[in-house]
C-alpha cells in the first residue's frame, strides 16, 4: 500500500516528541526524539551518554507529561560503562518520579569486548519483552579492528537490532564514538550510518563552546547549533581559604 509524502510527513511531525533531556539537542532536532526513527548520536562520550541517561527517565513520565506512560521498560546495553543509577535517581526526582521505579524499569547489560556486544544485540536484545526504548551506549566503542570480520559482527549487531524493532516499534537511541580517522564520521563506518535515521554529531573539543551539528534527518535540513561555555572565573580565592597544602 502506497501512501503520499505529504501523509508520512505529517504523520511524523503530528506525534509527540520525547525530550533528550539536553535543551540544545532538543533544538538541533526541533523538539526532540520521534518514536519512528532510529537515532545514532556520535562524538563526546560524556555528553552522548548522559543524554541516554536523562532519555531513559523522561520516556517514563506520563503520556500527558512528555514520556511514554507509567511503567514503560527502557533496555539500556553499556560499552561505555558509564550507567550512573545515582545521576538517574537525581534526575528523576528533578522530575517529580519515583528513583526505584525509574530504576526497576530499566533492564541493563554491560558489554566488556566487542564480542559481548554483538552477542547482546544480535541474540539476547530480540529476546526481551515489553520494552519500548532501546539505549545502546558506545555501539562500537570496543571495535577491534577494521577487519572485514569486525564489520560482518556489526551487520550481525544491526539484524539483531532490527529484530526488536520489527518487534516491539521501540524508540532507539544509539551513541559511539568518532572514527579513528576522522573528526566528522562515527565509527562503525558506512554500516552504522546507514543504519540511522537520524545522525547528529556533539563535539565537546572547543574550550570555549560544544557544538552539536545535525548530520542526517529524514525532513530536516543540516543544522549546527553551538552552546556556549560559562567563561570560567580568573579570581583567586582569598589567602584565608587557602591551606598550606596550597604553597607546596
Amino acid at each position: 500500500m502506497f501512501d503520499s509524502g505529504l501523509k508520512v510527513f505529517h504523520r511524523y511531525t503530528n506525534r509527540p516528541l520525547i525530550s533528550s533531556g539536553d535543551s540544545t539537542l532538543d533544538e538541533l532536532l526541533s523538539g526532540g526524539f520521534h518514536r519512528d526513527l532510529v537515532y545514532l548520536l556520535y562524538g563526546d562520550k560524556k555528553k552522548t551518554t548522559n543524554v541516554l541517561l536523562t532519555t531513559s527517565v523522561i520516556v517514563q513520565k506520563s503520556l500527558t507529561n512528555g514520556g511514554l506512560g507509567d511503567g514503560v521498560k527502557v533496555a539500556f546495553i553499556d560499552a561505555n560503562n558509564r550507567f550512573n543509577p545515582y545521576n538517574i535517581s537525581k534526575y528523576a526526582i528533578s522530575q517529580h518520579l519515583s528513583p526505584r521505579a525509574v530504576l526497576e524499569n530499566i533492564i541493563i547489560a554491560r558489554a566488556f569486548t566487542w564480542d559481548q556486544m554483538v552477542e547482546l544485540l544480535e541474540n539476547r536484545l530480540s529476546k526481551l519483552e515489553h520494552v519500548k526504548v532501546v539505549l545502546i551506549s558506545g555501539i562500537t566503542r570496543l571495535f577491534e579492528s577494521y577487519e572485514k570480520q569486525t564489520f560482518e559482527d556489526l551487520l550481525r549487531a544491526i539484524g539483531g537490532i532490527k529484530k526488536i524493532l520489527e518487534k516491539t516499534k521501540p524508540l532507539i537511541v544509539l551513541t559511539a564514538p568518532l572514527n579513528d580517522y576522522s573528526s566528522f564520521r562515527p565509527k562503525g563506518g558506512k554500516i552504522l550510518s546507514h543504519f540511522g535515521s537520524v545522525l547528529a554529531l556533539i563535539n565537546d573539543d572547543n574550550e570555549r563552546y560544544t557544538e552539536y551539528i545535525l548530520v542526517q534527518h529524514p525532513f530536516l535540513g543540516e543544522n549546527r547549533i553551538l552552546k556556549w561555555k560559562p567563561r570560567k572565573s580568573k579570581r583567586k580565592a582569598p589567602l584565608r581559604n587557602t591551606t598550606l597544602d596550597g604553597w607546596f
